[in-house]
């Protein structure tokens, strides 16, 4: 992944975050300590926080820094159904038991 695809990743990560808080822009940037118009460019993927930024998300979204990373979400299709397959192949039956329904309620 090149730095231009690492940033719009993360800047999805961010805006995901920020909406399930129901945080607008400007709330978000009040609790960081830096502007809207920031906010938005690292939503964008135009911009990358400061370290201290980077803790102060981690902390206000309560998650890890690597959390903020985490780009399975974005995969495809196929490679999530593979990487699935792969959990449940190594899974006891209590655990695909637990999965199958968990799964046949999210319908």
């Amino acid at each position: 992944m090149n730095d231009e695809e690492l940033k719009k990743t993360f800047g999805k990560k961010v805006k995901e975050y920020r909406e399930q808080k129901q945080l607008s822009q400007e709330a978000l940037s009040e609790e960081l300590d830096i502007t809207q118009r920031q906010v938005s460019m690292i939503e964008r993927g135009l911009s990358f926080p400061k370290l201290s930024t980077l803790n102060k998300l981690a902390t206000v979204f309560g998650c890890s820094i690597q959390d903020l990373f985490d780009n399975d979400y974005l995969q495809s299709e196929i490679i999530l159904k593979e990487k699935l397959k792969t959990i449940i192949e190594s899974s006891s039956y209590e655990k695909i038991r637990t999965l199958y329904l968990i799964a046949k309620n999210i319908k």
